[in-house]
């Protein structure tokens, strides 16, 4: 009996030749030398963020350094960490998003998918004066499936107690993947000019009214009185004059 609930094919990792690794063509990758250039951690994320997990796909050891970077931006957040920072709307929502994500393409061997949230979500938060403890908690727990080792030394020097492998995976809360405003689109004849942030409650007139007052918009339509404002909820506005 299989302990498996089923059966997921694993894709080849061709040589950078494109062709079948073999020690009769010599194109055979050594994974203890790229362990020993790059790290255990950095080997990891590479594979799982390549490509689909179920299909073929060539190794190209050039690549290894940006899955390197990646780790290392995650060390370097640590210097960013502060207790007593508070985590603002917009981090809260992205950060429920990749738990919801991350937790989801694992379960699905997306792993390539759940990598690309993970940047994201790093990106954002370097951008960030400084990181709240338990978003910077957070984002460890979900690197660590695929950066066991630096995750659970970042852990320990955070002050956390046991490894972070006995913690509980973070929960998300459905409402907070939903932000509560939304970018929209304002095309002009059909061509985008500007785009706005609203909230996601805001009436139609009220939404017209300042797409219409937009600087590019003005810009563009010349003080022109538009033929036609039509409004894609959530969206797009876009003006015919």
């Amino acid at each position: 009996t299989e302990p498996f609930k089923r059966l997921q094919h694993v894709g080849l990792i061709m040589a950078s030749d494109g062709r079948k690794m073999s020690k009769r063509y010599g194109n055979v990758i050594n994974p203890d030398d790229i362990v020993e250039l790059y790290g255990a951690d950095s080997l990891r994320i590479y594979e799982m963020f390549m490509g689909p997990f179920d299909q073929a796909i060539a190794w190209s050891t050039e690549n290894m350094m940006g899955a390197r970077r990646f780790v290392e931006r995650v060390w370097r957040l640590q210097e960013r960490v502060n207790a007593e920072s508070a985590t603002s709307t917009e981090t809260e929502v992205l950060l429920h998003q990749s738990i919801k994500k991350v937790g989801e393409d694992i379960e699905h061997f997306a792993f390539n998918t759940a990598i690309a949230q993970l940047m994201i979500l790093l990106n954002h938060l370097e951008k960030e004066e400084s990181v709240a403890r338990s978003t910077y908690e957070t984002l460890l727990a979900l690197v660590a499936p695929f950066a066991p080792h630096v995750t659970d030394e970042l852990w320990e020097d955070l002050g956390n107690e046991g490894s972070l492998y006995s913690s509980v995976w973070p929960s998300y809360d459905p409402k907070k993947t939903v932000s509560d405003t939304v970018t929209i689109a304002i095309q002009v004849n059909g061509k985008l000019r500007d785009t706005i942030e609203v909230s996601r409650t805001i009436a139609e007139e009220d939404l017209k009214a300042q797409a219409l007052a937009r600087p590019p918009v003005v810009k563009w339509t010349a003080g022109a009185t538009p033929k036609k404002v039509i409004v894609v909820p959530g969206k797009i506005v876009n003006i015919v004059v």
